[in-house]
């Protein structure tokens, strides 16, 4: 007899997304003993489970109840993956999203390179990125808002 999905939620990559560098599979699960993700029909990897997620408390009844698994998305190479999640076995998402890399799985000894963006994210306001060498991506350095 099939099980039913359980109540649950995949929150990042979410349909459609577009992921690069070193990010973070998660969403939440309101009881599960084990969650897993597979992606593009690979090898089931499994995620932590528990973490605090108050915002769940309504819904499940619980706040340990978030999951989440680092992941390095350049492996996967450029274009299309899909990514399925799984709590005890019953799949309960199935998404799929882009990845689009800098043309290597790793990107080492890069200059520190910093660049500000005029006018984001709104007019009048200007954002500095900074390149991340950890995180493989563009981490917010500065913001100022100018009246």
């Amino acid at each position: 007899q099939r099980r039913a999905a359980p109540l649950a939620s995949q929150e990042s990559p979410s349909a459609g997304s577009y992921e690069s560098g070193v990010g973070l599979i998660r969403g939440w699960v309101c009881n599960a003993a084990r969650v897993e993700v597979e992606i593009d029909g690979g090898e089931r990897l499994v995620a932590g489970y528990g973490t605090q997620r108050p915002d769940t408390a309504a819904v499940c009844g619980a706040t340990n109840t978030g999951y989440g698994l680092p992941y390095n998305w350049n492996l996967l190479g450029d274009g299309p993956h899909t990514l399925r999640v799984l709590a005890d076995g019953v799949e309960f998402a199935n998404v799929v999203f882009t990845v689009t890399t800098l043309g290597t799985d790793y990107l080492r000894n890069v200059p520190e390179y910093q660049y500000t963006v005029p006018n984001f994210p709104s007019t009048g306001s200007n954002t500095t990125l900074r390149w991340s060498e950890p995180h493989q991506n563009f981490i917010v350095a500065g913001f100022e808002r100018s009246n």
